[in-house]
């Protein structure tokens, strides 16, 4: 291992890297593979996770497909049981990166809109349970485990959202930005709370070409289609992430925006209702009560 390349970490390093089959999730799985990390590769599918570590190649480090549909806690649950067995001694990075978007309304088995179950209430609930799993890894124990929340630059344009059934006017844009207007609130909630031990932070990767907005139909597909010029590779924002999990650039609580030629990223100022602190409380409390339900 290049023991001079600041990026590069002990093999003992673990990371859960979540929707790893393709894009952004893959990118960043196998670079930090590449890197000597060994990485729980999450698909929805045990085949799609088998078939991306395969993919990811020959690397120094380790690669263990894990799946699970996470539109559902009993998902979330079986994704939580797979990594407490592939990881026993614990994780150094949980990288939230799994997000979907349908084209028409629907609720999952529990009872909530499916683009908040997968983008907000899934990632919270990984969180939360793996929390016991987060701890400093290998040669690292001076650094604070990580956990990465991949958001949008959308959530600007969302309201604050009290029911999570989107009941109403329902719009594919809508339900995707209050998705993640609320993990983004959820995300400075779980920082402040967890400063004293658990670095947490929100990555922007901006507009990004990869399948996404095609398997989600509707309006965004018709985005993807038109803006396929002028987005950028899912291996800049990856380079961020990376950065983000190996690096000390930015402080936790920190809102990071993917930008050309920066691979550690610029931190903004994400919108008003995000950094509201009272939204913020309302969002944790009413996440961590679905989370016991």
């Amino acid at each position: 291992m290049d023991t001079t390349n600041p990026l590069a970490v002990p093999s003992a390093s673990t990371a859960l890297v979540t929707g790893a089959t393709s894009g952004i999730g893959f990118s960043v799985g196998r670079a930090l593979a590449r890197l000597g990390w060994t990485v729980l590769v999450h698909g929805r599918s045990a085949e799609r996770a088998r078939d991306a570590a395969a993919r990811m190649g020959d690397v120094p480090g380790g690669l263990i497909p894990v799946d699970a549909d996470l539109e559902t806690r009993s998902g979330v649950r079986r994704l939580v049981d797979q990594v407490h067995r592939a990881a026993p001694d614990g994780l150094g990075v949980l990288v939230n990166n799994a997000g979907a978007a349908f084209d028409r309304h629907g609720l999952t088995a529990d009872g909530v809109e499916r683009t908040v179950a997968v983008n907000h209430l899934a990632a919270a609930g990984l969180t939360h349970s793996l929390e016991s799993l987060l701890k400093p890894m290998g040669e690292q124990r001076h650094s604070s485990p990580r956990v990465i929340m991949m958001t949008s630059y959308l959530e600007a344009r969302a309201r604050p959202i009290e029911d999570w059934t989107l009941p109403g006017e329902w719009t594919q844009m809508r339900a995707y930005a209050s998705s993640k207007l609320a993990n983004l609130a959820y995300t400075y909630a779980l920082a402040e709370r967890w400063h004293d031990r658990i670095e947490v932070y929100a990555v922007d990767p901006g507009a990004v070409r990869t399948g996404f907005q095609r398997s989600a139909g509707g309006p965004l597909h018709l985005i993807g289609l038109l803006g396929a010029p002028l987005m950028t590779s899912p291996e800049r924002p990856a380079r961020t992430v990376v950065a983000t999990a190996t690096g000390p650039a930015h402080p936790s609580g920190s809102y990071i925006r993917a930008v050309r030629g920066v691979d550690t990223g610029r931190t903004k100022l994400s919108s008003a209702h995000s950094r509201d602190r009272a939204y913020q409380r309302d969002v944790y409390d009413a996440t961590q009560r679905f989370l016991g339900g």
